[in-house]
């Protein structure tokens, strides 16, 4: 598909006031301001409608030829409208349209309207939470929405937290405390137990912490993806044995593929009956404390450290994630003094100090747009979201199953929905014409489609984050599927045909 990209010309215009580009209380720049504000909303209004679908189809020859050609910093500068005309522009129309129907690839939700009115906010604010002068209000928001959060997930009084970039973040603060409770030989000899259906960013975060190559093992998971308890306690049973001791373990609420949630209530019994710390990471699941379905996270509240992220199942722009541990005092490894952030409680009685929770020092004031969704949506309206997509989930599954091209991998257990294409040509065939289907929908602005490996197979993931992915437009999908699959294998055969007549 050829696409029509942008190109970018060099406009001859005065050169803007430099200073007011830069907002302040003069009333020239806030004038500034509004116009480039209004003007980004347009655009963006314009350009992404749910006309041609979730993507452009422009390739990644074609993006990269289209961004070699700007200038980064000219010369002369040729102000914020020309800008936004030339590079904003070409920025949303090739963009994911991550609010489209049919954009299901992957954990990439579809942003809320009061935390993109709250990001107008963050970004002019430019409020930086490493000490409390400078984002007073902001680090209150924090500590608040800290506080309410603690409380949903049934941690107890002595609990805390601290917004972090996402769950990889979350996680690798996690090992650190764990492994910082255990004492200086934890890194060298400590093991870290996880399901072998965990995200990548846990063996990850213990490379890059310090542990040992072998510190992270994955313990079994039942057919459902979920890590198997008593496989769990031989590991445990084994590690004292052999007299390593246990850093950690690593329980999943929302696996990536399978939206698998490990029995979190059995988990915790092993690691009190084992003292060992216990990190849930619910970056995904964890949205279901939101809403009616909040109960099949029963034990997450025994767990000593949670990571949740907001920019999955609550509908928040990236990045948004947040860390919560049962006793504020396994931040303490954390608490790093610095002269030039005055120490609040000497400068400012009583103001917190949540630099001290986190391994970022300039960190956004991203609590304001968690705080300002559930403020305008309420438990009712969150419950309603999540929810939708649950049903849209199920919905989906059995539309998979009653195409006769397509297998169902798993029954659902969050919004994905991992099925396999089939047909009479067998099993590596259909791989191939998998990674090749995605590939045309996504390039024909049809449907952003996700590819996993499961069984050692190639399969297709849907996403379902997207409440308006009803069953009409996942329908739609999978009808798609099996035309382009038609329209391949059609075009394959005249490919051969005309290779054998040429050989003859």
């Amino acid at each position: 598909m050829t696409m029509n990209v942008l190109s970018f010309k060099t406009r001859s215009a005065p050169a803007p006031d430099p200073l007011s580009q830069v907002l302040g209380p003069d009333a020239v720049s806030r004038h500034a301001y509004l116009r480039a504000m209004m003007q980004a909303v347009d655009l963006t209004l314009e350009e992404a409608g749910d006309t041609h679908g979730p993507y452009s189809g422009a390739s990644a020859e074609d993006l990269r030829s289209l961004v070699d050609a700007i200038d980064p910093c000219p010369a002369i500068g040729q102000g914020t409208s020309a800008a936004l005309n030339d590079i904003g522009k070409a920025a949303v129309q090739h963009a994911l349209a991550v609010g489209h129907p049919a954009a299901v690839a992957h954990l990439h939700c579809p942003v809320a309207i009061p935390a993109l009115a709250a990001e107008v906010l963050i970004s002019a604010t430019n409020q930086s939470l490493d000490s409390w002068d400078q984002s007073p209000f902001a680090t209150m928001v924090e500590e608040r929405v800290i506080e309410w959060l603690c409380e949903t997930a049934g941690l107890p009084a002595t609990s805390s937290g601290s917004f972090t970039s996402g769950g990889s973040q979350s996680n690798m603060t996690a090992l650190h405390l764990a492994a910082e409770r255990c004492g200086l030989e934890a890194r060298h000899t400590g093991l870290v137990f996880t399901s072998e259906q965990a995200h990548f960013s846990i063996a990850k975060s213990a490379r890059i912490l310090g542990f040992a190559a072998d510190a992270v093992v994955t313990v079994e998971t039942d057919e459902d993806g979920r890590m198997r308890p008593e496989a769990l306690g031989r590991r445990l049973d084994e590690a004292r044995r052999s007299g390593r001791p246990v850093v950690a373990i690593v329980a999943t609420a929302g696996t990536t593929d399978l939206g698998a949630i490990d029995p979190l209530d059995a988990i915790a019994d092993l690691a009190a009956r084992h003292d060992v710390f216990l990190h849930a990471d619910a970056a995904y699941g964890g949205g279901l404390l939101f809403s009616r379905h909040g109960n099949r996270l029963k034990g997450l509240e025994r767990a000593q450290s949670v990571a949740l992220d907001f920019h999955k199942m609550l509908f928040q722009p990236i990045s948004c994630g947040v860390l919560l541990v049962a006793d504020k005092a396994d931040f303490l490894p954390l608490a790093t003094k610095a002269d030039y952030l005055n120490p609040e409680d000497a400068v400012f009685p009583g103001a917190p100090n949540l630099v001290e929770r986190s391994f970022q020092t300039t960190k956004r004031a991203d609590a304001l747009k968690v705080l300002m969704t559930a403020r305008a949506l309420g438990r009712d309206g969150l419950d309603d979201l999540i929810n939708r997509t649950l049903e849209n989930t199920i919905a989906a599954a059995r539309a998979v199953d009653a195409r006769p091209y397509l297998r169902l991998a798993r029954r659902p257990s969050l919004s994905t929905v991992v099925f396999r294409y089939v047909s009479a040509h067998g099993p590596s065939h259909d791989d191939e014409m998998t990674i090749r289907l995605r590939a045309q929908l996504f390039e024909a602005g049809v449907a952003a489609l996700a590819t996993t490996v499961l069984d050692g197979r190639v399969h297709f993931k849907f996403t379902l984050l997207n409440p308006r992915s009803t069953p009409d437009v996942v329908n739609r999908v999978l009808d798609a599927i099996g035309e382009a699959a038609e329209d391949i294998q059609t075009k394959d055969i005249v490919s051969q045909d005309r290779e054998t007549n040429d050989a003859g």
